[in-house]
């Protein structure tokens, strides 16, 4: 199994999903969980703005939130990337952030 495999089996397995191996069509690497999941491997584990818009297109195709994973080579703490607030949904369901804080959008600021 190659290594990028191996890394997409490995996320599916900690999200409980499953990987989606080739599909002929556009679907995310990981299915079965409640986000659009994209796996990338790199050299330098930048994130690349192709990725970005991958996740994005993908999540728009599937109606779910999109989550990207990146890990260097050989990595032991891959990094995730996702919009803001949807983060701050997940802290707030995991009661590590009160429920009334506001994130308050761009341009409303007083």
């Amino acid at each position: 199994m190659t290594a990028w495999k191996a890394w997409e089996l490995r996320v599916a397995k900690a999200l409980g999903g499953r990987r989606a191996g080739p599909q002929g069509a556009a679907v995310s690497d990981i299915v079965g969980v409640p986000w659009s999941v994209e796996c990338k491997r790199s050299k330098q584990g930048a994130i690349l703005t192709k990725w970005l818009e991958q996740a994005r297109s993908q999540s728009k195709r599937e109606g779910k939130p999109w989550l990207l994973v990146v890990s260097r080579h050989q990595d032991r703490k891959p990094t995730v990337t996702m919009e803001f607030h949807v983060f701050l949904s997940l802290l707030r369901e995991a009661g590590k952030l009160p429920s009334d804080l506001v994130f308050e959008k761009e341009g409303t600021e007083k």
